[in-house]
This record gives structure tokens, C-alpha cells and sequence, in this order.
């Protein structure tokens, strides 16, 4: 019966440790790798796999950013799930950053934006081809500017 219950508990321990890449393990990790910039916020995101002929689930975020600020987007996906992340940035309607380029069809763990304006700006998570997954966007500062 002992040896049940050891089988038992290690049964669970292992299955938390292979399910906690998703939430502040996974921002640890990707906050590691953000070279010589400095971390400012995380957005952990999660999304169910789509609907068959329905559109990809989006997750939506919104963050001021001010003028002059040479910022770096990160985004970092657990191993555990399928889904590719894609990390888009908007000035409203426009799209002025992503991780994934559309033309080459390659997708990049990050991408660098100098602040023309200080606004509110958007970010859109979603996963290439709809797939279920679970991953963190990194937003951090790399240098401040007053020149642009």
C-alpha cells in the first residue's frame, strides 16, 4: 500500500511539473532570454485549439507606450502544447510589428519598436493555424532615445 501511494504521489508531482512550464516557470524562462534589454511586463496567454470553421481564438492586450522608447517584444511557447504563438503589435487598426512574417511564412521570438508616439498600442496573441497553446509575451525597454 505504501509503495501505492509513493507511485500515486510521484505520479502527481510529475504531472505539475510538466504543466508548469505555462505559467511563471515559462515567464522566467522567456525573461532570461531578452538579451541586454530590460524586462517591464509578461502576458501569459492561453488558448483553446479552433473551432472547426470558426476563426483562430485572440487573445487581446493593451499597453501604453511612450515616445522616443526603443522597446523589445519576446514571445516564448511551452513545450507541452502544439501551438506556435504569433505576437502582433497595432496603432489602432494598423499593424506595425509581429513575430510572424506573413510573405517568408518564418516565424521570429521576437521583434524591436521605436516609439514615434506616445499612445496606447495593442497586442494580439493567436497560434499559427489555430492550434491549442500556451505561451508568454515579454514587453521590455532596450534604450531610451529623445532624438526621434
Amino acid at each position: 500500500m505504501k509503495k501505492f501511494a509513493l507511485l500515486i504521489t510521484a505520479l502527481f508531482v510529475s504531472m505539475g511539473s510538466l504543466f508548469a512550464q505555462c505559467n511563471d516557470e515559462l515567464v522566467n524562462i522567456c525573461a532570461l532570454d531578452i538579451g541586454e534589454a530590460t524586462y517591464l511586463k509578461d502576458f501569459k496567454v492561453r488558448l483553446k485549439k479552433a473551432k472547426k470553421g470558426k476563426p483562430a481564438p485572440v487573445a487581446r492586450y493593451s499597453v501604453v507606450l511612450n515616445k522616443g522608447t526603443h522597446y523589445r517584444f519576446s514571445v516564448c511557447n511551452a513545450q507541452e502544447f502544439e501551438g506556435e504563438a504569433i505576437l502582433q503589435l497595432y496603432d489602432n487598426d494598423k499593424l506595425i510589428g509581429s513575430t510572424f512574417n506573413v510573405a517568408t511564412g518564418k516565424t521570429y521570438k521576437a521583434f524591436d519598436f521605436i516609439c514615434r508616439k506616445s499612445a496606447v498600442y495593442h497586442l494580439f496573441f493567436s497560434y499559427k493555424e489555430g492550434k491549442e497553446g500556451c505561451s508568454v509575451g515579454i514587453l521590455s525597454f532596450v534604450t531610451r532615445q529623445d532624438t526621434y
